[in-house]
């Protein structure tokens, strides 16, 4: 008797390489392809002077098409207002050759507005002079360290939501745990970059980093029950492999191509960015916005979790078997008495279960040596046995549902079969091979 042939190497290899592979290429199309080569797309930049404006405006136009936005303002003072309310990036000021920035939108973005207005600078006799009106804390020299803090809590409450698929715990539960791991993010982060310099004294930065961790994990959790094993490349797609290069804490916004701009102020890691860079450099300007936007990823993970226990409940209501049969919430007592979230679980093999019986002929004698060949709904063949001196047969590990059994042996006529295999029991199933003689006559 031969067991249950395993699936085959082909499927497996792809059920189990799929999300590397995703990996590999989102890192390819997310990072490499917007970052490798960066530039100016539509960067707000305020120029004093409308004759000024007009002929940079023009000149820029010509040389770099769609990458700079220049807007003329009429003294140098409302150019630095435009900075310090981010409306734009950087102030030029012709008369004197003076670029207003904020470093604090990062060390990258400072270098290339240098290099661009240089040779401006230059063609009017001027040397270019730096001025910046937002510097960033002493402990963030290049205007990256934010970034690195703000993963910190982006990526762990996805993480905790895999971790938390196999625990044995109610749904309550693990959501606690999930604010927990949110709440011990965001305090050791604000304490490590607080000690390091990287940010200043703002606890307001504890509540936005505590929605980041929320915004992600909730998002992530409720998704389970939509997305099931496709939860990993879901995701990380969208809260890493999007986020990473949208959010404007380590290549600004203004240099990556127009796709990923749109992206920052809808993504919480690019609305985390804004919120605390408004609240650390620029008066709360623009930090509203953000946090406003991760509660709504918040509030979004409340209701995914909430409407899929409501529908859950509606459904079981009525029919509780569908409701199984769906994948939803099906509460089970384990041995220790914990409620556990079958849903909520990393994706487990499906239940299998056994068929046996015997083959004979029309006399019902055993048919010793018979072969029998079965298969699922698709095609594929699960097993492939030969029946024992007694003519009986047993096979483990069939998929719940309906296989083909197909039945020969030398002489006799072939019989063919759709057996349901149910969850829960065995399944008992004889066949009959008469001879061809026999089945000649009839």
């Amino acid at each position: 008797m031969t067991e249950a042939q395993p699936p085959s190497t082909v499927r497996t290899l792809v059920n189990t390489l799929w999300f590397p592979a995703f990996f590999i290429c989102g890192f390819m199309l997310c990072y490499l392809l917007p970052l490798h080569a960066p530039k100016p797309h539509d960067m707000p930049v305020v120029v004093v002077g409308d004759h000024a404006a007009h002929q940079l405006a023009a000149t820029f136009q010509a040389s770099m098409p769609g990458g700079l936005d220049i807007t003329p303002v009429p003294d140098e003072a409302s150019a630095r207002e435009a900075i310090t309310q981010r409306d734009a990036v950087a102030g030029y000021d012709p008369d004197n050759g003076e670029l207003l920035y904020a470093k604090a939108n990062g060390s990258a973005l400072m270098m290339i507005l240098q290099q661009i207005f240089t040779p401006v600078a230059s063609a009017t006799g001027h040397h270019l002079v730096l001025t910046d009106l937002a510097p960033s804390a002493p402990g963030d020299v290049m205007g990256t360290g934010l970034l690195y803090c703000l993963l910190a809590m982006n990526i762990p409450p996805y993480v905790t939501v895999m971790m938390l698929l196999r625990a044995e715990l109610r749904t309550r539960q693990k959501l606690a745990a999930l604010v927990g791991v949110g709440a011990f993010a965001a305090v050791v982060c604000y304490t490590a970059a607080l000690s390091m310099g990287v940010i200043y004294d703002q606890p307001l930065l504890l509540l936005v980093g505590f929605l980041l961790t929320q915004a992600v994990g909730w998002t992530s959790f409720g998704l389970v029950p939509f997305v099931k094993q496709f939860l990993p490349g879901v995701a990380m797609g969208t809260f890493v492999l999007l986020s990473m290069p949208s959010s404007g804490g380590a290549i600004p916004k203004e240099v990556v191509p127009p796709f990923f701009q749109a992206l920052h102020g809808f993504l919480p890691l690019g609305q985390a960015v804004d919120a605390m860079r408004g609240i650390l450099y620029f008066d709360g300007v623009g930090a509203p916005r953000g946090i406003i936007g991760l509660c709504c990823w918040f509030a979004l993970g409340i209701a995914l979790v909430a409407g899929h226990r409501w529908w859950v409940r509606r459904k079981a209501g009525t029919d509780p078997e569908s409701v199984t049969a769906a994948g939803s919430y099906e509460h089970e007592d384990d041995a220790a008495g914990v409620v556990v979230d079958p849903v909520l679980e990393a994706p487990k093999p499906r239940k299998h279960r056994t068929l046996s019986g015997s083959v004979r002929d029309e006399d019902g004698t055993p048919v010793p040596g018979a072969i029998l060949t079965i298969t699922d709904q698709s095609g594929m063949q699960l097993a492939r046995l030969v029946a024992s001196t007694s003519g009986e047969y047993e096979v483990h590990d069939l998929p719940e549902g309906f296989v083909t059994v197909v039945v020969s042996a030398p002489g006799r006529r072939p019989a063919v079969d759709r057996v349901a295999v149910r969850s829960g029991r065995g399944r008992d199933q004889d066949f009959a091979l008469p001879s061809e003689r026999v089945a000649a006559r009839r």
